[in-house]
């Protein structure tokens, strides 16, 4: 991939376009996506909580928010600079699309996500000639879209399948998939085929293939009527099916066979950026929360003194900068430190979205009767906790996180990474890094570089002093740098598995545990290398993770000193005040 540049679409009228020139900086393209979207709260605003929950009603995304997202040619933003878009440094993505998901995660989805899954399979195994097809099509704001293989335990969008077979001029592709994103207007399909032979083994090897404007149409191929999802009303689904239809050789992507490995091996780049992106559902959740308790006063004392209340707020506001922390660890961690880039990005991937949808279902207590409302200043939580379960992917996703987790287990149980350098840094904060390299898709190396950060944690320096926040902190670092060694002790004898080797049934509960130990690592990273003060600097937000982490794990966790938590909360609530964002950026917003 080459660094990021290249103009997009112009912006809106009256919004600051994020194309204004090859190397705009992350902040003024954030802020002009920010700009466009205006206030959520204005009832006029075509792309705000009203329209966006009409067009829910009408299960439709919302058109004024799908055609700014065509002219502030957000496409750009998941493509690589050298072929002429946006994409520079990963742990730029998700804050940039944030801003679509704290509005409508439909539109994140519809619009943005499912293009971006389809195109780094193409970044990543393309020739010269697919990837500048494919970035011409995003670039003019056209929709890409993937036909998953199918899983054994999955939903409609991963059930069904599709079938190649080799031919002397090419190959026949054959089938149907039933449910796929943008089906019916997709100009890019990146679709998994079963070969029954290749690289993935077992006689059942799957392939990847490219396929455009021209594969998509004719009489061999049907493009099914578009249906509603049940969960995320306004996404677009449709069918595609094939009856032997003839394709070139060079629609095929990447290797025969090799299609699983493939998705496999891009599956870092996606589970750094998508976690970053969905951070935006929980902002709206706990701005709708403290906006709520500050309008409605459902309690008969200031939130920050309702002890139920209290702790939701502090404790979501702190799961979403350690969730922020995390992903921008395993994001920047594609540049810095590709080797241990698949177990970060799959830690991300399996805690950020559990985490929001924990967080959601908490602050909907907060609303009481109000939760239920279909329409007015608060009915979008209620929105935001029946369209999550859709962005991702449940249970398959979270058995392949924890498959890529388990991988790295026998490195812990080595013992090695006592031995190990510290991470660089400029893993923890923000700034530019090299291109990314393909050779990253390929580079794992069992070493995670956060476990030994850990264990060294209790003895760093800003830690020192007499501060109630401080001491806390330092006894929860002991605490965790120990159970880095009680997850070595588990780990000891494991080895390698897979490939024909079963997993042990000790292996999974373990890969909680080690997700659990890289978050607070990331988030004491962040931390530690935070200047200034407030915001990431500040002690209290990590000492509530670090409790909540700590409880996770099943730990007695030392007590918060009195007030950590009430000074959280009033931190939301100002920011709720002042249209401020809730993660490590602390962003004006539109509203």
């Amino acid at each position: 991939m080459g660094t990021l540049g290249g103009a997009g679409p112009a912006a809106p009228a009256g919004a600051a376009t994020p194309a204004a020139g090859p190397a705009v900086p992350v902040g003024a393209r954030i802020d002009a996506v920010e700009a466009a979207l205006g206030d959520p709260r204005d009832p006029a605003n075509p792309v705000g909580w009203a329209a966006v929950l009409a067009a829910d009603e009408e299960r439709v995304p919302p058109p004024a928010g799908v055609a700014l997202y065509d002219r502030l040619g957000l496409n750009a933003e998941f493509v690589p600079a050298s072929l002429g878009g946006r994409l520079r440094g990963t742990d730029e993505l998700g804050p940039v699309l944030r801003a679509l998901f704290r509005r409508d995660a439909a539109l994140g989805v519809g619009s943005a996500l499912t293009s971006f899954m389809a195109a780094t399979a193409v970044w990543a195994f393309g020739d010269d000639t697919q990837r500048a097809r494919t970035a011409e099509v995003l670039l003019d704001g056209g929709r890409a879209t993937i036909a998953y293989h199918r899983f054994a335990h999955g939903n409609d969008f991963v059930s069904d399948e599709l079938r190649a077979r080799r031919t002397p001029d090419g190959y026949l592709l054959d089938g149907r998939k039933r449910a796929v994103h943008n089906a019916q207007d997709a100009r890019l399909v990146v679709a998994f085929a079963r070969t029954g032979e290749g690289e993935d083994g077992d006689g059942g090897g799957h392939s990847l293939f490219l396929l455009g404007a021209a594969e998509l149409t004719g009489p061999r191929v049907r493009r099914g009527e578009t249906r509603r999802a049940a969960g995320m009303r306004g996404l677009r689904v449709g069918s595609l099916e094939f009856t032997e239809r003839p394709l070139s050789r060079t629609a095929l992507l990447g290797s025969w066979g090799g299609g699983v490995r493939h998705s496999l091996s891009v599956f870092p780049l996606i589970h750094a950026a998508v976690p970053s992106m969905v951070i935006g559902v929980s902002d709206t959740a706990l701005r709708t929360a403290a906006l709520y308790a500050v309008e409605q006063r459902p309690f008969s004392r200031p939130l920050p003194q309702v002890s139920y209340a209290r702790t939701a707020v502090a404790g979501a506001f702190a799961d979403l900068l350690l969730a922020d922390a995390l992903a921008r660890t395993a994001a920047r961690a594609l540049h810095l430190l590709p080797g241990g880039s698949p177990v970060l990005a799959a830690a991300a991937k399996y805690l950020i979205p559990a985490g929001v949808e924990e967080n959601l279902n908490a602050l909907s207590v907060i609303l009481g009767g109000a939760f239920h409302a279909r329409d007015g200043a608060y009915a979008i939580l209620q929105k935001h906790v029946r369209d999550f379960p859709t962005v991702t992917f449940g249970h398959v996703g979270n058995v392949v996180c924890q498959t890529v987790m388990a991988q790295h287990l026998g490195w812990i149980g080595s013992g090695r990474w006592t031995g190990e350098a510290p991470p660089p840094a400029a893993l923890f904060r923000p700034g530019p890094v090299l291109p990314l390299d393909p050779a990253v898709f390929t580079a794992a190396d069992g070493r995670d570089g956060l476990c030994a950060l850990l264990a060294g944690a209790p003895g760093e320096p800003r830690l020192a002093g007499g501060d109630p926040v401080l001491r806390t902190l330092r006894a929860q670092l002991r605490l965790l740098a120990a159970e880095t060694v009680r997850l070595q002790e588990a780990c000891d004898g494991l080895g390698r598995f897979g490939a024909g080797r079963p997993y042990p049934s000790r292996v999974f509960p373990l890969t909680d545990r080690y997700a659990l130990l890289l978050a607070a690592a990331a988030g004491f990273g962040v931390w530690r290398e935070s200047r200034g003060e407030g915001g990431a600097a500040d002690p209290g937000w990590l000492a509530v993770a670090l409790h909540r982490i700590l409880r996770r794990l099943g730990r007695a966790a030392p007590p918060l000193p009195p007030g950590v938590e009430a000074d959280l909360c009033e931190e939301v609530l100002l920011r709720a005040a002042e249209a401020r964002s809730y993660d490590l950026d602390d962003r004006v917003l539109a509203g």
